[in-house]
């Protein structure tokens, strides 16, 4: 790191008004999603957190996945998903078997109980991905969506 202690310091715009930034709006959005949806599984006695949900949903999706390219779509380390998984296998909801691609990759499937308490968790956060919408008519909503993919496309160019 440069040393840039000798540097005037003028903070930049959005520290004094964090709220009207996009940054820290997305990550207030997430976090409360993250706890309603958490809160509402806990409250329909599934035993997951919102990591484990998604995980189900990727494998269920996409049977076979490797374990690296769970968490690359995931958006989490491997070591990350690595837990997740065996959190997962240990419970009886996703099983591996043997990459045929890779002898060191292990291919991962959803189990029927995995399936099972998917849908069934997937029915008790739907309420909460309504209510996080409930102010935005349909053309918002789909106004929403392709704005946040164009903030994506923007950071992968």
């Amino acid at each position: 790191m440069n040393d840039s202690s000798d540097l005037p310091f003028t903070p930049p715009p959005q520290w004094s008004n964090p709220e009207g930034h996009v940054g820290y709006v997305l990550k207030s959005l997430m976090h409360a999603l993250r706890q309603a949806t958490e809160s509402a599984l806990r409250e329909a006695g599934f035993g997951l957190s919102m990591a484990h949900l998604v995980t189900l949903a990727a494998i269920h999706t996409e049977p076979g996945l490797p374990g690296a390219q769970i968490a690359k779509r995931l958006l989490v380390t491997a070591q990350s998903m690595n837990a997740i998984l065996k959190a997962l296998e240990s419970a009886g909801l996703a099983r591996w078997q043997p990459n045929p691609n890779n002898q060191r990759a292990q291919s991962w499937f959803i189990t029927p109980a995995g399936e099972r308490m998917l849908y069934g968790s997937g029915a008790a956060c739907e309420p909460v991905f309504e209510q996080m919408q409930v102010q935005l008519d349909t053309e918002e909503r789909a106004q929403l969506i392709s704005l946040l993919q164009r903030c994506v496309s923007g950071l992968s160019q």
